[in-house]
């Protein structure tokens, strides 16, 4: 007998999977009716066409008209035809009227990709918009300009002909030096999953999938196509899931794509814990997963574990290929392909992709979208120092400034690797400088190969600005987090010889700064899109308030780093241990207590501010109920400005916990001496941790710890709460046999394990089947659950005669009154036989 636990807070979700595999090789599955039907189908014989009808009902429809190799084909990526530049492409059925479905790259832009070419030396790429890195978007703190990113990224794909982008890339930031962390948000999951989830509804706003990237744990690039990452149950659903799980469900994305690693042992497109269990069955997602390239590593395995689309890159077909032969010798259920390719037909519907009403495929507005990324720009630069008000500079005071750095005359729109576009036009830190001042300004460069020819060039300036840079991408982590070559000596050298000197950092995370003590102005500007130039000059002269906050924190040395030896990272023998547990990124440092060199959230800027007046409300939380925080926010500088409000919470010592997590942000723009009083709302989940004998998600009784200020490590103001009667984890556990045959009958347990403070009254404890299959109840619960103990209910199972091989799935919910009523679900896997 095989049994498995798994919860959520207040509603409890449990899948149950049965596997049915061939005993025989001379079983034969039932003819799909598909087969038979005509290839010559009339345009008034498409009633999925009709745009009047329910999704699901056109769904059906159209799946009752597809052969199985026209299903098995619409399940995985083949060559593009001449003219395509999409790196993924499933063709159509153009008998049904279904067009091909073409993928992209992103999420810095829409990438147009020459990968797997059959005409690989004959392929131009064509331009993008090229926008500042994920990160950079994420220092802004801001979901209104998530939303409007995903958006414009939509609008460059629908004029490509674009129906998925695979993006954003979301993982969580855990390894300094990841040549990835440039492409995603944050250390941290609250703020990765609601500007996901925001980026997310942009893009498909126009009528284009989100593909959420890469699920899960995927947190490093070395060796990411053989490795293991092996967490804890508690760490994964506390770091690692909860941003997916408000990007799936909030963003309500439309896909999602399961990376190339593995977990915990397991690879992740055939990994049905993570994607049947924990995304489809517990989240509710009913999108697509696709495949990152060459992470699809078998057929069966790959199709039972929830894998719907498989890209293989150059060996296109590769695995997927497979399907229709394997349904044909009875080792893949029929049902299994109806379901996954069920999911796909649903997305292209949601696409609007058989409508009239899609949104229309327009011109590229190139230089509304070139102003939008220098926008984005300015929001997520950081200023990190600005000692005796170097910045901004007063233009019409200065007579020379020097631009000094391998990337001053060059701009440094991204970083390389699949995110990396082609952009319409890039505008130079140099070229930005000279256009923003006059011609009486004498601006002088170079590239500071030569140390001392760059110090001369520095002491003849009235300021230097030196544009420092550390190029990351994907497939390899960097060494160390050090600036490459000669780049700290030059800083060092332009400093003394100009002590009004401003360091731009053009990163894509954190690095080592031996001079940050010496200068005076420090702006990190990440990889800053194709206006790179124009924004950072808007910058330097007060054009535009730096008003973006570290997402990442910015350690002294990469020895501060909660993950910087074996078997952290590097791996060990294949496998990367999370051994750091909840101690990732400003949750290490709180933890450890280490000084940062800079720390999460933290951000200057050209005026001051001061919070005050800290509110919390209730004072006394019962279970499920919000809490609300408000404070008063002032600008107290000469200037207008952006604050960024951040409020935390600690947790009762009876759990363990990191002293604090991040649970709301805000953004407010006040002019001089304004004052505003910002309200944020703590939803009931925000006091859960996961409770890992219980398998769920549980709220601890005690004083909860509120702390508001402007960074993780400025909180001058503090409240506390009392929550009170929590009504604690209810586990669900589904018991099943190893196998089962088709016509057969299995005997299913749910027990409802009450390890709350309450007494659950009136349970109801439920099971559902695939269609087809019958399920009687054979014992009713008590009329109550008392406090610690448990409820058994048994079913009889009948498996239909005709059932394939494959997983399937059983999902068990409960319900209660009483104090506080809830629900609960599961989901688990049973083998099934034919």
């Amino acid at each position: 007998m095989e049994s498995r636990r798994f919860g959520v807070c207040a509603a409890l979700t449990t899948t149950v999977f049965l596997a049915l595999l061939a005993m025989s090789a001379a079983v034969v599955p039932p003819r799909s009716h598909a087969e038979s039907v005509s290839t010559d189908v009339a345009q008034d014989d498409r009633p999925w066409l009709d745009s009047s009808l329910p999704i699901g009902q056109r769904v059906e429809l159209l799946l009752s008209r597809l052969t199985l190799e026209e299903k098995t084909q619409q399940m995985y990526g083949v060559g593009r035809p001449r003219g395509v530049h999409s790196v993924g492409y499933v063709p159509g059925v153009p008998r049904l009227g279904i067009p091909p479905l073409q993928l992209a790259d992103g999420p810095l832009g829409v990438k147009d990709s020459c990968f797997g070419e059959i005409y690989p030396d004959n392929c131009k790429l064509g331009p993008s918009t090229a926008l500042p890195a994920t990160v950079s978007l994420a220092a802004s703190f801001d979901p209104d300009l998530a939303y409007a990113y995903g958006r414009m990224i939509g609008e460059e794909a629908r004029a490509r002909g674009v129906d998925v982008l695979y993006g954003p890339a979301m993982n969580i930031v855990r390894v300094a030096q990841g040549g990835r962390n440039f492409e995603y948000f944050s250390e941290d999951p609250y703020l990765t999953g609601h500007l996901a989830a925001a980026w997310s509804r942009g893009l498909q706003s126009q009528d284009v999938a989100a593909q959420l990237k890469h699920y899960a744990l995927n947190n490093q690039e070395l060796d990411r196509h053989s490795t293991t990452s092996n967490v804890d149950e508690q760490t994964m659903r506390e770091i690692y899931l909860p941003a997916w799980q408000i990007a799936a469900t909030d963003g309500q994305a439309y896909s999602v794509m399961c990376a190339n690693n593995m977990v915990n042992g397991v690879h992740n497109c055939e990994n049905a814990y993570l994607i049947r269990e924990i995304l489809e069955g517990e989240w509710g997602f009913d999108g697509v997963v696709g495949s990152d390239y060459a992470a699809t590593t078998s057929a069966i395995g790959s199709v039972n574990g929830g894998l719907d689309q498989s890209f293989t890159g150059r060996e296109w077909g590769k695995w997927y290929d497979q399907l229709a032969e394997l349904v044909r010798q009875g080792e893949v259920s029929e049902a299994l392909i109806d379901e996954r390719v069920r999911r796909i037909l649903t997305m292209r519907f949601r696409l609007k992709m058989f409508d009239a009403d899609r949104v229309p495929a327009r011109p590229v507005a190139v230089e509304r979208n070139g102003a939008f990324s220098r926008t984005v720009a300015e929001q997520g630069a950081v200023l990190l120092k600005n000692d005796r008000s170097v910045l901004p500079l007063d233009a019409s005071s200065l007579r020379s400034i020097a631009v000094i750095g391998d990337y001053a005359a060059v701009a440094h729109p991204g970083g390389g690797g699949s995110s990396r576009v082609v952009p319409y036009y890039t505008v130079s830190p140099l070229k930005g400088i000279r256009d923003r001042v006059s011609d009486d300004v004498q601006v002088t460069t170079t590239t500071g190969g030569d140390l001392d020819q760059a110090a001369e060039v520095a002491r003849d300036a009235d300021v230097a600005v030196v544009i420092a840079h550390a190029d990351q991408r994907e497939g390899e982590d960097r060494a160390d987090i050090d600036l490459p070559g000669d780049q700290d000596q030059l800083i060092e050298r332009v400093h003394a010889a100009n002590p009004r000197t401003v360091v731009v950092l053009n990163t894509g995370g954190a690095v080592r700064m031996p001079w940050v003590s010496d200068v005076h102005a420090l702006l990190q500007m990440w990889y800053p899109g194709e206006e790179n130039g124009n924004a950072l000059a808007a910058l330097l002269f007060g054009d535009a308030d730096p008003s973006g906050r570290l997402p990442v924190t910015f350690p002294v040395n990469l020895e501060q780093d909660c993950c910087h030896s074996p078997p952290r990272y590097p791996h060990t023998d294949g496998a990367y241990e999370y051994s750091e547990q909840l101690q990732v990124g400003y949750r290490w440092y709180d933890a450890q207590r280490i000084e940062p060199l800079f720390p999460f959230g933290f951000g200057l800027s050209y005026t001051t501010f001061d919070y005050a007046d800290l509110e919390v409300t209730p004072t006394s939380v019962t279970p499920g109920r919000a809490v609300k925080v408000s404070l008063q926010v002032t600008n107290t500088g000469p200037r207008a400005g952006t604050a960024t409000p951040q409020v935390y919470l600690g947790f009762p010592d009876t759990v363990s916990q990191p002293p604090r997590r991040l649970v709301a942000t805000e953004k407010v723009r006040l002019a001089p001496g304004q004052s505003e009083r910002v309200t944020m709302t703590l939803p009931a989940s925000a006091l859960s941790y996961w409770n890992t004998a219980a398998h769920n998600w549980d709220v601890a009784p005690g004083t909860y710890t509120v702390f508001a200020g402007a960074s993780s490590r400025d909180l001058p103001l503090q409240k506390t709460f009392q929550a009170h009667h929590a009504d604690g984890a209810q586990g669900l556990t589904v018991t099943a046999p190893d196998l089962v045959a088709g016509g057969t009958t299995a005997e299913v347990s749910v027990t409802l394990n009450n390890t709350g403070s309450q007494v659950l009254a009136t349970p109801h404890i439920g099971l559902t089947a695939p269609a087809g299959w019958d399920v009687a109840l054979a014992s009713p619960p008590p009329a109550v659950v008392p406090l610690h103990d448990s409820v058994r209910v048994s079913y009889r199972v009948r498996v239909p005669h005709d059932a394939g091989p494959a997983l399937y799935v059983l999902t068990a919910r409960a319900r209660w009154s009483g104090l506080v009523a809830g629900s609960a679900a599961r989901a688990i896997s049973l083998n099934a036989i034919q």
